[in-house]
């Protein structure tokens, strides 16, 4: 029954009890079928700040799998994947972790799901409360440097056609911090993963102190392969958040590529006055819509910008950013905006 046609919950519910059957190459699944608002998010998640979703007990019935990919024998990379019961609308988003993670991003999970699209998270190879857990484990960092979030990627397209019985239309990564980092290094190693790459703030050396094999995403960036497939990579980041790295990687972006070549597919958005992925600026509008807010225009987000730039082939131009009555809130009242314009290499727009 897996692919069959998801009409009603009941064959959608079928479908995800026989989704356990899926085989995939060193890994192990189990799968939950959770009803409309029936997730509880496990205690103590770390969450940032009030943008976060939170909203689960509103989220529509989805399929859950949880799974364990072993690679090589010292990776134990743990994932999850939310698949929309019904309505689902094509779309596959990753999400990417903060610091050296160890726990799973539910908040984006449920973004995603909320949005009408499949989300994936992994804890890149490790836990929380591992207390060094790259010493005398090469292949842990390797994981936790790139191999999880590829990993996490491939696995679940095949449970997307497994479930659906078709593939995505389109694979987003939207991330932060190392999530920024984590979605650099995507679009340079494995630029068949994701059609569009939200990367904020990028944390592009994060961790190259654990070991000398972990690839700093600053050093000579090539996308020529990304861009042949078609992909799309838009990097935003915070005046007040020392951005210096993300124009010296775009600046090096141009010299590798060209200008003409690099404005094809790369924007990059300096936020004046916005902190660490998002907030800050006092007064200042900082809000450039990064979160999968329902009903936010491409104008308004970059996340949807993106979207559309994927979706339509329209180039993003200014993005108008908001402040909210609410920080983090679009639904609550606007206050003040002002547009954002793409970093020009020699000089801002």
């Amino acid at each position: 029954m897996i692919g069959l046609l998801l009409t009603s919950p009941w064959t959608a519910s079928a479908a995800c009890v026989d989704l356990a059957a899926l085989k995939l190459t060193n890994t192990a699944i189990t799968v939950q079928s959770v009803a409309a608002g029936a997730f509880v998010l496990p205690k103590e998640r770390p969450r940032a700040d009030s943008s976060f979703f939170t909203a689960f007990d509103t989220l529509a019935p989805f399929c859950r799998v949880q799974g364990v990919i072993t690679p090589v024998p010292d990776s134990h990379i743990e994932f999850e994947v939310w698949l929309p019961m019904l309505q689902w609308n094509g779309r596959y988003v990753g999400a990417g972790n903060g610091g050296y993670s160890g726990s799973i991003n539910y908040y984006r999970l449920g973004e995603a799901v909320r949005d009408g699209a499949v989300g994936s998270a992994t804890d890149t190879g490790h836990k929380d409360g591992d207390v060094r857990w790259w010493d005398g484990h090469l292949e842990r960092v390797v994981d936790w440097d790139h191999r999880a979030i590829h990993e996490t990627a491939m696995k679940t397209k095949a449970i997307i056609q497994a479930f659906y019985g078709r593939a995505q239309s389109h694979a987003y990564f939207m991330s932060c911090s190392n999530g920024g980092r984590q979605g650099i290094v995507e679009a340079l190693r494995y630029p068949a993963d994701y059609d569009g790459i939200l990367a904020g703030a990028p944390a592009y050396a994060f961790g190259a102190e654990l070991s000398p094999h972990p690839q700093s995403a600053a050093q000579a960036p090539d996308l020529r392969a990304f861009k042949r497939r078609g992909g799309k990579l838009i990097i935003y980041h915070g005046g007040d958040d020392r951005p210096a790295e993300s124009i010296d990687f775009y600046g090096k972006l141009v010299a590798i590529m060209g200008k003409r070549s690099v404005d094809q597919f790369v924007r990059l958005y300096i936020v004046p006055r916005m902190g660490h992925c998002g907030g800050g600026g006092g007064a200042e509008p900082t809000d450039i819509g990064q979160r999968l807010w329902p009903a936010q225009d491409p104008a308004h987000s970059v996340a949807r910008a993106l979207q559309s730039w994927v979706e339509t082939g329209v180039a993003p131009r200014e993005i108008i950013a908001t402040k909210y009555r609410i920080d983090g809130d679009p639904t609550s009242s606007v206050i003040r905006t002002r547009p954002i314009c793409p970093h020009r290499f020699g000089g801002q727009c």
